[in-house]
């Protein structure tokens, strides 16, 4: 079996892929260590399937290991695909794009090792998107770390995990897949370490703005209850505020009576009335997350290792 899993999801590769390929393989050779590639096509518009095939029967299929997805799912469910079908020991994901370097591995392995991490994330020591698309990146990170503290401030599709985590994510069903969200709820002995964020070799990001947007949002509603907890707590207050004008409205009719004919009976129903609905929607927002979780398969434990 391979020391190492490199898995790739595959959508615009067609003129990376060769590249990518040979840089693996360098850098594995130099560090004496055995690897298997894992590229998941996910059904681009391009020819990477086609590129995909030629590097196979010039490698081998026992190096390369390609799989041909059904449609396009989206690239975490094609690192899920991976996973399951990965023998190292240890699995590491990266882009298609030459982004991040292949060299760079040797310091995700490097951090892996002084600490024996579960996860290791490459974190880019300067962005080369573009200045749209690095904008948008820093916005949707500030706010999954708002909606989900316990996800990695480092967190990127530049990864060295154990095997046994990646594969414990596999076990979780979820339309809307954030691998690193699931991460969070596996381990929290993750760290990551600088590397190089190279500019795309060739074509451009399949990321367009509405699926960013799109992709945000999912993970938002999935993986975060602050929503819900901002929900909860405006339905109380809006309770307490609107029961408690009510309240007073009572109390000053009986004793001053000095209010307008109707209008005690209008605004006590009204207030007590929209309090309760606010309040009835808060707790049916914490049901609502609660069968979210018991869907989306969220581990009551995992293993690290036990003895005796």
């Amino acid at each position: 079996m391979p020391d190492y899993s490199v898995v790739v999801p595959v959508y615009l590769g067609q003129h990376t892929l060769p590249a990518l390929t040979a840089q693996l393989g360098d850098f594995f050779a130099a560090a004496g260590s055995t690897f298997e590639l894992i590229f998941v096509y996910d059904c681009g518009p391009d020819d990477s399937w086609a590129v995909i095939r030629a590097l196979q029967a010039q490698y081998g299929p026992e190096l390369i290991r390609a799989i041909h997805l059904t449609r396009n799912f989206g690239q975490h469910n094609a690192l899920l695909c991976g996973f399951a079908e990965a023998r190292g020991s240890f699995i590491i994901t990266l882009d298609e794009d030459l982004q991040h370097r292949p060299a760079d591995i040797g310091r995700l392995i490097e951090r892996q090792q002084e600490g024996d991490f579960d996860v290791v994330y490459g974190m880019p020591e300067n962005l080369r998107h573009s200045p749209f698309r690095n904008f948008a990146s820093r916005l949707m990170r500030r706010l999954l770390q708002a909606g989900i503290p316990d996800l990695h401030p480092h967190y990127s599709a530049f990864r060295l995990l154990k095997t046994d985590i990646a594969c414990a994510c596999l076990d979780m069903r979820n339309s809307h897949t954030f691998l690193d969200g699931y991460l969070t709820w596996l381990t929290t002995h993750v760290a990551s370490t600088p590397v190089t964020h190279q500019p795309r070799a060739a074509g451009s990001s399949g990321y367009t703005l509405g699926k960013l947007l799109a992709f945000s949002l999912n993970i938002f509603v999935t993986f975060s209850n602050l929503p819900i907890r901002l929900l909860t707590a405006l339905s109380v207050l809006v309770f307490l505020v609107t029961s408690g004008y009510s309240g007073y409205v009572l109390v000053r009719k009986l004793i001053y009576n000095d209010f307008l004919l109707g209008f005690p009976s209008l605004i006590i129903s009204i207030g007590f009335g929209v309090g309760l609905i606010m309040l009835g929607l808060g707790i049916l927002g914490e049901y609502i997350y609660r069968i979210n979780l018991k869907t989306t398969r969220r581990p009551n434990f995992v293993k690290r290792k036990m003895r005796g």
